[in-house]
């Protein structure tokens, strides 16, 4: 079906229910929006408030992270016994395509049927909207929210999702397929090239940003001496971050600190909190990248290109699914230092955090990030792009 784009389209976007998943299709939905277009966000019921408190109307379809997380626990131990470096390819098929994605696929069902989308906007783990659009001649759109996946990866997402692709009419589905249309790459240059494979184009990294107020007590922090932000994000995962050897580290720097340490991290396992952290359970990213001479994170998506785009250093100490692949991004740009497993104690922590605050290669790398970053067309930019798929 052709639709003149003179007209309002009916713009499907998909996402699993992480905060890191939805945040970078938060940009691209907003200017859709504001250019008129009618969007309409699917994602698990956990995340519905929040995408409707970023100003899109919202649909509950999918697996909660809980669920899915219940589901493939019989697999996790074989997978964590492997090097981290490893358990990628089965973490990303196992959660996205095996667990979540049929899940997905029942409600999405219904809802292409009633909204009847022009379009379709989708995270790279969100796989069971490609099919559907794929199957009924529906242009759709990936937007990447960190570096490309390896091919065995997709192929054995691909795999996993055989009977879905044939139900939709295409048994020989490839990774064009998976997709779409056109593929929306967050990384810098000097963190990794977009997939050769696919059309894609090169987007700013971003959210959907705040407009509230910083903190009283954050006013003061990084005025006199240097202030490191640490932050292992919000999910499960946060509680395996190296609290108690990086306060000991900050503890014995001249420096302010916040730590961010998310909703399910149990205070009484931090140890001893210096005089010179400040712990709190979540506090916009945006007030403390404004101000942050070092980020020390998990090495997530958002922390990791938040932190490029503002040039700063960062030490990253990664736990779980992309963050050793975007950690090992950061580090051959220069731009920061991974503390691997066995460098996780606080005299090593405290070594990583000297060279970041102090190493002006370091700073000079993260500023040449920054610059490739602010150059990057923004999610704005690629609205007409969008507009011509249909039209």
């Amino acid at each position: 079906m052709v639709v003149s784009t003179d007209h309002s389209l009916r713009v499907l976007v998909t996402s699993t229910p992480g905060a890191g998943h939805l945040g970078p299709l938060a940009p691209l939905a907003a200017a859709l929006q504001a250019a008129g277009h009618q969007v309409l966000w699917a994602t698990a019921d956990e995340a519905c408030d929040r995408v409707r408190a970023m100003g899109f109307d919202v649909t509950a379809c999918g697996m909660g992270v809980g669920g899915r997380v219940a589901a493939f626990a019989p697999q996790m131990p074989e997978i964590m016994a492997l090097d981290p470096r490893q358990r990628r390819q089965r973490l990303f098929v196992g959660f996205f395509a095996e667990i979540a994605a049929p899940r997905m696929y029942a409600d999405l069902t219904e809802v292409f049927d009633s909204f009847q989308p022009d379009v379709v906007i989708h995270e790279m783990a969100e796989l069971a909207a490609a099919p559907l659009a794929t199957g009924r001649g529906i242009p759709h759109v990936t937007v990447a929210f960190s570096g490309v996946l390896h091919q065995s990866v997709l192929g054995g997402a691909l795999d996993a999702m055989d009977q879905i692709w044939v139900a939709n009419g295409l048994a020989d589905a490839g990774i064009s397929d998976l997709v779409g249309a056109l593929y929306l790459h967050p990384f810098p240059s000097s963190f990794g090239p977009p997939p050769p494979e696919v059309t894609s184009l090169l987007v700013r990294p971003g959210s959907a940003g705040g407009s509230d107020d910083a903190p009283d007590w954050l006013v003061a922090l990084g005025a006199e001496r240097p202030l490191v932000y640490l932050t292992a994000g919000t999910e499960v995962t946060s509680q395996a971050a190296p609290w108690v050897a990086a306060f000991e580290a900050l503890a014995g720097l001249d420096v302010d600190a916040v730590a961010t340490i998310g909703p399910l991290v149990d205070l009484a396992g931090l140890g001893t909190v210096p005089g010179n952290v400040r712990v709190e359970r979540f506090v916009p990213q945006h007030h403390l990248l404004s101000r942050a001479a070092v980020v020390a994170s998990h090495g997530g998506a958002g922390s990791v290109l938040g932190a490029a785009a503002h040039g700063i250093p960062q030490v990253l100490y990664p736990i779980a699914a992309d963050q050793w692949d975007n950690a090992d991004a950061v580090s051959r740009s220069g731009a920061g230092v991974v503390c691997e497993l066995e460098h996780r104690d606080a005299t090593s922590v405290a070594a990583a955090l000297h060279c970041a605050l102090f190493e002006p290669e370091m700073r000079s790398a993260a500023g040449l990030v920054q610059a490739e970053i602010a150059a990057m067309p923004t999610a704005a930019d690629h609205v007409a792009t969008i507009e011509a798929l249909v039209s």
